[in-house]
Order: structure tokens, then C-alpha cells, then sequence
């Protein structure tokens, strides 16, 4: 009987387990945390003057002291479709499929204290990486992908200090937390019939505060009567997967003979530890804003490390032959934004703004986990202040470059061709308190 080697079974769905904690991030890095810079197209790092300003620059905080304690809190809504359509030679011409639709809703959290004249301190909670896909269960793509979601959490305590009037430094420490939750069918040959057959399914899944890592960010901003300049980076972040397993579930195929070959290989019914290592990248934004009374314009451009994502180590505690390094070659990416605010009076403000951003997915690298484009927002929204509490609203429409495996003479990595569209619809609402 000739049963399909159960170390290539394990070694593949190692890949299709753990890469996509890094690739699906990629393409879904979150900017979107706080809704007055959704509405101003994400050009928040040169304005930075409310509590965002520890996600979006923290030396802003600074410049914040006669303001006194305050407290922002939020919520953002996303949906996200995408459409696959397939290419020869697998999935084949005609072969259309769509994503089931799915809403996450990453929060945001800041506190800003004065300290003195010229400090300020400040602790934020964000969602800076996330989301997910989810295939039908009868989708050509199973095997590599069936459904992912993707979460961290961001943990920063920030101080910030006023070095003259017109200057202003902000420092800060990221503790990043990430989760990990997978699945993919397992595909195997039936000996009889020849043909790929669902054997099984597995699942992996990250528990824990155990999957951490470590990082640091840095601001500057400067005043200059009407303008104000900002910078901001933020380092590399290296997380362990190491409070991780593996789950495995049998599927009857109709042939017990079969079945039985296949569960005395794999490990069906057991939990499998494995571990990882991500590398989460740096950015870098510098930008330039003006205001007066009733206008606020500004603007910003950032390049994302990707580069830093050229394989994926794979590691099976118990079946260490299994281990594997998968090659990646993610490029450095680029943003451009530009925000607009008109206050229309003391309590009401109407914002818009636009974006640009850069896929750092190589064409061969596209799959069912990530199909990645270039990305273009558009954004709106409002702010007002009712009885001394600011809220503000923004929403963002994000459409995403079609893009083929086949591009510039490119091939999937995976074997699996065909093109890539993603929309994506966000909403959300942050109040901001002081007391």
C-alpha cells in the first residue's frame, strides 16, 4: 500500500501553521489606533497633540501638560473581503472564490500625566499587528490555508520631556504580546484511486503571556509658530512562539485499510508542541504639519523593515527532524499620508485624508494566507465636544491593488495560482476624558 510520508505531511502543515502569524500582520499592519488620525489619513506624526500622540508620537505629550490627566479610550471596526480568482495550472482558470466575512475590532487605550512643568508620562494599549482569514471549508486553497487569526497586544509605558519651548523628546518600551489560532486540512493520496484526498485537519494555537517580546520607540517633535515637524521610530521586536501546540484530527477517507496506515504515521488525537521565531519589523515616520485657528494640514511618510522577514524557522519540539526554515524575501515598504482638519468652531471639527501603502510581499510569497497588494485609504470623519468630552469618528475605505502570482514573471511558492482582491471598511469611535 503506498501511504504519503508522514514527515511531509507534518513538515507542510508546520508552514501553513506558522507563517502566516508574520505574513497576514504584513499585510495588515494597524494604524488605526485612534479616530481622529483615521479621519486625517493616519498624518498624525508631526500634529500629535492629543493622547494618540503616544502611538503616533509620544514626544507630543510634551506639549500636553496644561491639559492635565487624561483618558483615551476607543474601539475600531473592520470588515475585510477578499476574492480569489484561480490560474493554471492548479487552482485552474475559471476558479473563483470569496472570503467569509469576518468583523475584528482591535481597541486602543491611553493615559497621559503631567509630571512637572516639562515632563509628562504616559501608558497606551494597542493592537499594532492583527486580523485574520477564514475559507470555506470546500476551498481549493485548504491545504495551505483554511482560516487564521492573528492577534498582539502592545503594552508601552512612554515619558516624554519638554527640552525648550519649541522642542520635545519622547521615550518609550514595547511589550508585545502575540496570539496565534490556525487551521488547514491535511491533503494525502488515496492509493487506490490516486487521488488527493482531506485526511485530516490541523490546528495550531498560541497560549499565554509566555510569547512575548521586547522593543523600544523614540519621538522628536519641534514647533515653529504655524508648523511643527515630527519623527518618530520604532525598533524591531523579537518574539518567541515558544507556549504553542499543535493539534491533529482524522478524517475517514472510506478506506479503513488507508485510515488505519495514516493514524499509526500521524500523530491524530495528540497535541504537538511547536515553537517559532518572529521577528515583528522597525518603521520609521517623519512628518510636517501647519495650522492656524481653523485649519489643520499635514503630512508624513514612513518605511516599514520588512527585509528583516527573509525566512521563517520552524521548530517541532518532539519530532525535531520536522524542523524546516521556510524562505520569505519580504522587502522594506513605504507610506505616504496626508490629513486634513477644519474646525468648524470651538466643539466641532470635520477631518479627511488619504494614504498610500507599499506591499512588502514578493509575488512568489502570495497564498491563501496572504494575498497581498498596495493600498490606497480614504478617510473622513468628525470630532466634537459635548459638556467638556471630545469625541471623535473616523472611517476608512481601503482598497488593495489586484495582484496574479504570475506578476513580472513571478509563481507561487505554493503552486497555487491565481490573483488577489481585498476591501476593507473601518469605523470607529474614541472619547477622549481630562480631569
Amino acid at each position: 500500500m503506498k501511504v504519503v510520508n508522514h514527515r511531509l505531511i507534518l513538515a507542510v502543515a508546520a508552514v501553513a501553521l506558522v507563517a502566516p502569524s508574520l505574513a497576514y500582520a504584513s499585510g495588515f499592519s494597524l494604524f488605526e489606533h485612534g479616530n481622529r488620525g483615521m479621519a486625517m489619513g493616519g498624518a498624525m506624526t508631526a500634529v500629535a497633540d492629543d493622547p494618540s500622540a503616544l502611538f503616533w508620537n509620544p514626544a507630543g505629550i510634551a506639549f500636553q501638560i496644561d491639559e492635565g490627566t487624561q483618558v483615551q479610550l476607543g474601539i475600531t471596526f473592520i470588515t475585510a473581503n477578499q476574492d480569489f480568482n484561480g490560474s493554471s495550472p492548479y487552482p485552474g482558470d475559471g476558479y473563483h472564490a470569496e472570503q467569509k466575512s469576518q468583523t475584528f475590532y482591535p481597541p486602543h487605550l491611553y493615559l497621559v500625566m503631567p509630571l512637572s512643568d516639562k515632563a509628562s508620562f504616559g501608558f497606551s494599549m494597542t493592537n499594532p499587528f492583527g486580523l485574520g482569514t477564514y475559507w470555506d471549508d470546500d476551498f481549493a486553497g485548504r491545504f495551505i490555508s483554511k482560516r487564521a487569526d492573528i492577534k498582539t497586544y502592545n503594552l508601552s509605558p512612554n515619558f516624554a520631556f519638554k527640552l525648550s519651548e519649541n522642542f520635545a523628546v519622547g521615550l518609550g518600551v514595547d511589550y508585545l504580546v502575540g496570539q496565534i489560532d490556525l487551521t488547514r486540512n491535511i491533503p494525502g493520496i488515496d492509493p487506490f484511486t490516486q487521488q488527493v484526498v482531506d485526511i485530516g485537519q490541523v490546528h495550531m494555537t498560541t497560549e499565554g503571556l509566555g510569547n512575548d517580546g521586547w522593543g523600544w520607540h523614540a519621538g522628536l517633535q519641534g514647533k515653529f509658530g504655524g508648523f511643527s515637524i515630527g519623527a518618530l521610530y520604532r525598533s524591531e521586536i523579537d518574539i518567541d512562539f515558544t507556549d504553542g501546540y499543535g493539534s491533529f484530527r482524522q478524517f475517514a477517507t472510506g478506506s479503513p485499510d488507508y485510515d488505519a496506515a495514516l493514524g499509526a504515521a500521524i500523530p491524530f488525537g495528540e497535541k504537538v508542541d511547536l515553537s517559532s521565531n518572529i521577528v515583528f519589523p522597525d518603521y520609521f515616520q517623519i512628518g510636517l504639519a501647519w495650522e492656524n485657528e481653523k485649519w489643520t494640514v499635514s503630512g508624513q511618510w514612513g518605511t516599514m523593515g520588512w527585509s528583516s522577514f527573509q525566512e521563517l524557522p520552524i521548530n517541532f519540539t518532539d519530532y525535531p527532524h520536522l524542523s524546516d526554515v521556510v524562505v520569505q524575501n519580504y522587502e522594506d515598504a513605504d507610506q505616504y499620508r496626508i490629513g486634513l482638519e477644519y474646525r468648524a468652531s470651538g466643539k466641532l471639527a470635520l477631518r479627511l485624508g488619504y494614504l498610500e501603502d507599499e506591499t512588502p510581499q514578493p509575488v512568489e510569497s502570495m497564498s491563501p494566507l496572504l494575498g497581498d497588494g498596495d493600498r490606497t485609504g480614504y478617510t473622513l470623519g468628525i470630532g466634537f465636544d459635548i459638556y467638556g468630552m471630545q469625541t471623535d469618528i473616523g472611517y476608512m475605505y481601503l482598497v488593495f491593488d489586484t495582484r496574479h502570482t504570475g506578476d513580472n514573471g513571478g509563481f507561487s511558492l505554493d503552486g497555487y495560482e491565481g490573483s488577489y482582491k481585498t476591501r476593507a471598511n473601518l469605523v470607529g469611535i474614541t472619547t477622549t476624558l481630562k480631569f
